[in-house]
């Protein structure tokens, strides 16, 4: 399948570009103003990402917040990336910043089927990394 952030992204749809990342508005968005942060390079997950590439996107990241709360009446700021086969067909490693506002009601409209884990496990899962 042919990526649309490889392919498609037209020059004139590029807000902002750093060294390893275009900034674009997302096509379906689910706030004005939301904005999609998509690496260069066709990578399906932040793990594939260079540890320079990863403060890169960090730094992008907040660089974008401060105009958003400095400009803008806006609350604060979701990020929210995707990672893996969890993606839109089509597209790559991405990332969301989805302006946010007092009673906005994001999280109340998240209709989200739910899957059982064995927490406790995931908790012993968790503290092995550190340990």
């Amino acid at each position: 399948m042919k990526c649309i952030f490889c392919n498609e992204i037209l020059e004139e749809q590029v807000l902002l570009e750093s060294k390893n990342y275009k900034v674009v508005f997302d096509i379906d968005p689910i706030q004005f103003g939301h904005l999609l942060i998509i690496s260069k390079n066709h990578v399906m997950d932040i793990r594939d990402i260079t540890p320079s590439q990863f403060i890169e996107l960090i730094e992008l990241e907040k660089s974008i917040i401060n105009v958003f709360e400095k400009y803008f009446s806006v609350t604060g700021i979701s990020v929210i990336q995707n990672n893996g086969t969890i993606m839109d067909e089509g597209t790559h490693f991405h990332v969301h910043l989805i302006p946010r506002y007092t009673e906005d009601n994001f999280w109340g409209n998240q209709n989200v089927k739910q899957q059982k884990i064995p927490l406790q496990e995931l908790q012993s899962k968790l503290k092995s990394i550190t340990d």
